[in-house]
Parts: C-alpha cells; sequence; structure tokens
C-alpha cells in the first residue's frame, strides 16, 4: 500500500512514464487516467486490483521519461 506523499509522487512519476512509452494504448491509456486520479481525487486509498497491477507494471517496467534532464 502507499503510504506517503514521497511515495505517492514516485508511483505517479512510473505511471506518467508508462503513459508516455508504452507500446499498448490501453495499458499507455490506464496509466494516465490512473496517475491523474492519485493526483487529483486522493484515490490511492481506494485502489483496485487492476490499479495495483497497472503499479506494478509501471514498477517492472522502470521507463524514464523521454526528456533526460528530467529526474525524480
Amino acid at each position: 500500500m502507499i503510504a506517503t506523499d514521497y511515495d505517492i509522487q514516485k508511483v505517479m512519476y512510473k505511471l506518467r512514464c508508462v503513459a508516455e512509452k508504452d507500446p499498448s494504448d490501453v495499458i499507455a491509456n490506464a496509466a494516465s487516467q490512473l496517475a491523474f486520479e492519485l493526483e487529483t481525487t486522493g484515490r490511492y486509498g481506494r485502489l483496485t486490483p487492476a490499479d495495483r497491477l497497472l503499479i506494478r507494471h509501471s514498477e517492472a517496467k522502470n521507463y524514464t521519461p523521454t526528456k533526460a534532464h528530467i529526474k525524480f
């Protein structure tokens, strides 16, 4: 479970990278939507099994942003 604001920021960062780079439009769109919802609605307390799977996918892929100067 996500415990701190820092953890949430890390998850949103990974999801945004998946949204930018994943070859599957379905996964990329779902990652973008979940990152948005985590940022705006406090949804991190209500993650579904599909959300958790998407978060694990984003961590496993470990994509980086297209712009090299962006760091986390």
